[in-house]
């Protein structure tokens, strides 16, 4: 039978928390279908968002906060683990495995030697649990000459795609990424890039905006009561970032607490309020989106699904829907996947794709050179690795990606 049950763990570029999923899914590799038994997301305690957000502003930490970072993130994924199973009220016993994105501190794939850090420490979501992990996913396509992200096409591909529609997958997270999922059966014809800052900007600027009483704007009430700077506006889309074609690269630092900073003396310098600035990196967002749509999209979608925080800034959704004009825009929730949990389950998918020995990076979009079997595996009990391994000794032969 090729039913099982799989926890993915995703802990994103906002920093607010990990999000978990536990799916029911059925098929292997191309074939694999699954269903959201449960879901939540686990904000992290404030000292440990204060550490990210440290990391994410480009702030050293020194080697023994990093250690130690590493650790609470393994007992943030673990607890967020055994929570989602125990909400679900089903045994821990009848799960196979547990996908795990780790958290990215550092991510450096145009270096000369190419390189990621993720954080939180597998063994200790293996240990609290007794399901063997699954992580560690950029590595490998780092290795093979990719930039390591995104790895989510593949899994939005099986689960969003339509043969008779052309559809686009905006992510509204940290940092805003893009899927075209494009009608026919070609993976070759995916694409995927990051379209521009997200979230992490957004909620940087609030955090100003309220002295850190306040690190989200619910709803885009706060960037309503301004009004656009567009002379900032245009002085961001300048920014380096945006003259490069996919594969692309954009870490958490280019927008994150030198350019907030310098973005508010800037709008000081005008005049401005800070309200006027948030709405100003509302438009600057969108504007940025909307621009990477025409620039690198084949043809305009038949459907827009969006996933992510964002998806709540009413401001910002207002915004690319003006954009994007006479298409049907809605979120992944009318599609069986709630906005905050588009990424663990990709994470569960690719651990699924790890257990079936089937390549999950797409080349076409990392510049991987080739198609590569992605994870790292931590056992977790005798009984539980051992179900693991027959899983794997059942695949007779890989089952390779759709042409």
């Amino acid at each position: 039978m090729s039913q099982r049950w799989i926890v993915g763990l995703s802990s994103g570029s906002s920093q607010t928390g990990v999000s978990a999923v536990l799916v029911e899914s059925a098929g292997t590799g191309m074939e694999w279908r699954c269903r959201i038994v449960h879901h939540l997301h686990q904000p992290h305690a404030r000292e440990l968002r204060e550490w990210l957000l440290r990391a994410s502003a480009g702030q050293a930490l020194n080697p023994r906060q990093v250690v130690l970072l590493h650790r609470y993130l393994g007992e943030s994924f673990a607890g967020a683990a055994r929570t989602v199973v125990e909400q679900a009220r089903f045994p821990m016993q009848r799960i196979l495995c547990t996908g795990s994105s780790g958290h990215t501190l550092w991510h450096l794939p145009e270096a000369r030697y190419p390189a990621v850090l993720d954080l939180g420490m597998s063994e200790i979501v293996a240990e609290r649990t007794g399901m063997s992990v699954v992580s560690d996913f950029k590595t490998r396509d780092l290795a093979a000459g990719g930039h390591g992200l995104p790895l989510t096409p593949l899994i939005d591909y099986l689960h969003f795609h339509q043969p008779n529609e052309n559809r686009l997958l905006l992510h509204l997270g940290g940092i805003a990424t893009i899927v075209w999922l494009p009608k026919g059966t070609d993976t070759r014809q995916v694409i995927g890039f990051p379209a521009a800052p997200g979230t992490l900007l957004l909620d940087g600027l609030m955090g100003l905006l309220t002295g850190g009483r306040e690190m989200i704007d619910a709803g885009g009430t706060h960037a309503v009561q301004g009004r656009c700077i567009e002379s900032l506006v245009e002085r961001w889309l300048t920014h380096p970032f945006f003259q490069k074609q996919p594969p692309r690269h954009l870490s958490a630092q280019d927008f994150g607490g030198e350019f907030i900073h310098q973005a508010a003396r800037q709008a000081t310098h005008e005049g401005r309020s800070l309200h006027d600035l948030l709405c100003t990196a509302n438009h600057f967002v969108a504007r940025a989106i909307l621009q990477a749509i025409k620039q690198f999209l084949p043809k305009p979608p038949d459907r827009v699904l969006l996933s992510g925080g964002g998806v709540r800034n009413g401001l910002l959704w207002r915004l690319l829907e003006q954009g994007i004009g006479a298409v049907p825009v809605e979120k992944t929730d009318a599609h069986g996947v709630p906005v905050d949990a588009r990424n663990a389950l990709a994470h569960a998918g690719l651990a699924a794709l790890a257990m079936d020995g089937v390549p999950a990076n797409l080349p076409n979009v990392t510049g991987a050179a080739g198609p590569r079997l992605l994870g790292r595996f931590t056992p977790g009990s005798s009984a539980n690795w051992a179900r693991c391994l027959n899983w794997m000794a059942a695949q007779s032969a890989p089952l390779s990606l759709a042409a």
